[in-house]
């Protein structure tokens, strides 16, 4: 097990170092594929020991069912974004919005980040998170001021300032948990996350509950819940596709796990009321906050980084409820947005290189001018707003019916209204841009096989992932939600 965990760290910086002297773009292309392939088969290998052995435990590494869960989001996201990114940064260099010298860059840049993700997934100590999680803003900043317009560094200078401060609050969380631990004769083992586990009853509840609060805040940026969110549609929408399906896939969720670590000690020691509260709180927030923006975008790309707070105020609900319905619904819910949220990023992609906009007014009559995408941009916003039988409409259903078992009638009935109001925002933005009539300049496009496969590949699993869930998987989110409930 180790030398998988160690293989899944080495290889993208091994990948990155290659790609970066190449000049030939078909072998940087190749070489990148391979690759990313390669990594993800052996997370993929990771994940099934874990199924084996239920824990790996070593000295800086840590491993159980929770890491599995976000292990397989990267895999599946880091294999497509590679894949949708041979022929979109293609078209790139062609359209003259990159350079042939600027590709290396950006697929080293992609490795990092691919190995800063891994990193923040399989490290047991806290503090090591949260370096792995500094590790994961620095990569993506770079591939967000990727093409180094005014709009791409107005956009990742916003992005490095607002997730440094969120980050550097979680450092001071981080630190204040650490004191408690030292005041409760805990030195040996520095926010080792399995000791601070065995010993979170021991610990003092004030000084914890000061630390939870930082924490909270500090991953809660990274995770792009309301109202730290502001620096999430500006990123989202000025990386290439790729990066962006990445950021909103993968990235948030890797943070929102980091949070999820330290909350499971912390609620050893403080008990789950407060936490509860916040988390519903904080969860209602964002998707309320992004209803407007929603229904008013006028960019595209931001549209969808707006959707993508309000399915992490979903994911804290689910947390915040607590049961094991509710959590389970959660998880599945990070795994199923994952897949849908990136597919549309990657679809976004095709649809602004062909109509050379963002700009939804401009983007019309995609049904006529390539019909494949049409039909596939409609089953990815059916998808996301979690309309019947695909993938989405069963994390939502199971965590509605987490809140009305739990007897949370109230909000149930709130999440349902703000969800039709994001389900109507969606909708009317993308019946306008499927079926209205084309504009005159735009002629039927010829959309590349391989951008097609990548995208047909998440589509074919928000189908089947509406219809049915394989047992291995639920197997693994059911003790993952045991995990984070104190199992």
């Amino acid at each position: 097990m180790f030398e998988l965990i160690l293989a899944a760290l080495v290889l993208p910086i091994v990948i990155g170092l290659i790609t970066l002297p190449q000049k030939k773009l078909a072998t940087i292309r190749y070489t990148n594929l391979v690759g990313s392939a390669l990594t993800s088969g052996i997370i993929l290998a990771i994940i099934c020991k874990i199924t084996e052995i239920k824990v790996f435990s070593s000295e800086f590494l840590y491993v159980d069912y929770l890491s599995a869960v976000l292990l397989l989001v990267v895999a599946l996201l880091t294999f497509t974004a590679t894949l949708f990114s041979l022929p979109y940064m293609e078209k790139e260099v062609k359209e003259g919005h990159a350079t042939e010298k600027m590709i290396p860059r950006y697929y080293a840049l992609l490795n990092l980040f691919t190995f800063a993700m891994v990193s923040v997934l399989v490290v047991g100590n806290l503090g090591l998170m949260w370096v792995a999680v500094e590790g994961t803003t620095l990569a993506s900043a770079l591939l967000v001021a990727f093409y180094f317009n005014r709009s791409a560094l107005e956009a990742a200078w916003k992005y490095v300032m607002i997730c440094t401060v969120g980050i550097c609050l979680a450092l001071l969380g981080t630190m204040i948990l650490y004191y408690a631990q030292v005041n409760a004769g805990g030195e040996t083992q520095a926010l080792n996350w399995l000791y601070l586990k065995q010993i979170s009853n021991t610990l003092n509840p004030t000084i914890v509950k000061l630390a939870f609060v930082f924490i909270l805040i500090g991953y809660g940026t990274k995770a792009g819940l309301a109202p730290m969110h502001t620096w999430l549609p500006d990123a989202h929408s000025q990386a290439p596709s790729p990066v962006s399906g990445l950021l909103s896939g993968a990235l948030l969720s890797c943070a929102f796990y980091a949070l999820i670590r330290n909350i499971i000690i912390i609620q050893g020691t403080i008990g789950t009321e407060f936490i509860h509260t916040v988390l519903l709180g904080l969860g209602i927030l964002s998707i309320l906050l992004a209803i407007p923006f929603v229904l008013i975008q006028h960019d595209v790309k931001r549209l969808l980084a707006y959707s993508s707070v309000e399915h992490m105020g979903i994911i804290a609900i689910g947390f915040g409820i607590g049961s094991h319905l509710a959590v389970y619904a959660a998880l599945l819910h990070i795994i199923n947005h994952a897949i849908a949220k990136s597919a549309l990023f990657y679809l976004v992609g095709i649809i602004s290189q062909e109509y050379k906009t963002r700009h939804i007014k401009e983007i019309q009559g995609i049904a006529r001018v390539m019909p494949t995408v049409a039909t596939m941009f409609i089953i990815g916003i059916l998808a996301i707003t979690g309309t019947p039988p695909l993938n989405i409409f069963i994390s939502k259903f199971l965590l509605i019916n987490a809140m009305f078992e739990s007897k949370m009638w109230l909000l149930g009935g709130l999440a349902l209204l703000l969800l039709v109001g994001v389900f109507a925002g969606l909708m009317n933005n993308c019946l306008k841009m499927t079926f209205s009539s084309v504009p005159e300049k735009m002629k039927q496009a010829n959309v590349s096989p391989v951008a097609l496969t990548a995208i047909g590949f998440s589509i074919v699993l928000m189908i089947v992932g509406g219809i049915y869930l394989p047992t291995f998987i639920s197997d693994i989110l059911t003790k993952a939600a045991e995990i984070v409930i104190g199992g």
